[in-house]
């Protein structure tokens, strides 16, 4: 019997060993199936977040270029009618009353721009630039500042202008800005006009409405 005894006793116990070693087989394999569904799931929400943000940038982006459009339109009918700039508030223009009227619409117009299209434009530092230029055209045209040098007044107001338009075509363009700088001092003392540091090539260029 004793043999007999050992005998199934050592059948029992490979059977169990290799019962035991199945099962732990399985659970590891599990396990490790368990743990790579959850990592391709957290990887599949990540790249679905990524996706997600991607396309609210390229909203955004979207937005600022069509609102930055629009303010270059506004800019446009103002630099037209600069030179009647410091006559918004005269009762007997230097040119003409209808170029006064003008002045006067595009200077609203791009107030106006100030109130609306400038918050879809998504860097603050273009956005402080183009209230600035706002600030400037009623500083001439309504304030009077500068009064004394009617050339200068233009051309400081023409230039900043300029710079405003270069800020929002790089915005446009997705390039960077062109380095800051502080507006002009309307009534400071020296007669040279203003001019930022560094001015694109078409400002000297006649086609570019210099």
């Amino acid at each position: 019997m004793s043999y007999w005894t050992d005998l199934a006793s050592q059948s029992l116990g490979a059977l169990v060993g290799t019962l035991t070693g199945g099962a732990i087989t399985v659970l590891v394999a599990r396990w490790q199936t368990n743990r790579s569904i959850t990592a391709q799931a957290t990887l599949a929400a990540a790249e679905h977040a990524a996706s997600l943000r991607l396309d609210q940038l390229s909203q955004v982006r979207a937005r600022s270029s069509d609102a930055a459009l629009t303010l270059l339109e506004r800019l446009a009918d103002l630099y037209a009618w600069l030179p009647s700039l410091p006559d918004v508030s005269a009762e007997t223009p230097y040119f003409s009353s209808h170029a006064r009227d003008h002045c006067q619409e595009a200077m609203e117009s791009v107030r106006r721009g100030m109130i609306t299209d400038l918050y879809a434009i998504n860097d603050q530092e273009a956005r402080e630039r183009y209230r600035e230029l706002v600030r400037l055209a009623y500083d001439v045209g309504w304030r009077s500042l500068g009064s004394g040098n009617r050339v200068r007044q233009i051309r400081d107001v023409k230039h900043y202008l300029r710079y405003v338009q270069h800020s929002l075509e790089a915005l446009i363009d997705g390039s960077p800005l062109p380095d800051h700088v502080d507006p002009p001092i309307l009534d400071r003392p020296e007669g040279e006009p203003w001019q930022p540091p560094a001015a694109p090539w078409y400002w000297d260029d006649p086609a570019g409405g210099s």
